[in-house]
């Protein structure tokens, strides 16, 4: 089950322009302005081809570390790919899957 949806856009001047594309299954690290450190996460896409450097995608992305990111990650949030220290492109959040809920954030429902 993926945790958010996003889109993703692969940078047109990526460093080194990835020769061989992305597919669903790749799995860049994430930073998000709201996160201290780079989130892994798991890449699919509609279909099964590759794409490359311009092309903006639909992603749905699983983080394995969901359990704490989830409490920093909100609708409209902006990130960058990346591939260690590489910039590969840009994406925006749209949809969460399984938002924080009040008991997650340690806060009552009241």
């Amino acid at each position: 089950m993926h945790h958010v949806v996003a889109t993703f856009k692969i940078a047109d001047d990526v460093d080194a322009p990835k020769l061989n594309g992305v597919r669903s299954g790749y799995s860049p690290h994430h930073k998000f302005r709201t996160a201290e450190y780079l989130a892994s996460g798991f890449h699919s896409y509609d279909d099964d081809m590759v794409h490359y450097p311009g092309e903006t995608l639909k992603a749905r992305i699983t983080f394995p570390s969901w359990d704490q990111l989830r409490t920093r990650v909100n609708l409209g949030d902006k990130f960058e790919v990346l591939e260690l220290d590489r910039l590969i492109g840009h994406g925006q959040i749209e949809e969460i899957a399984e938002p924080a809920t009040p008991a997650i954030l340690g806060k009552s429902a009241a």
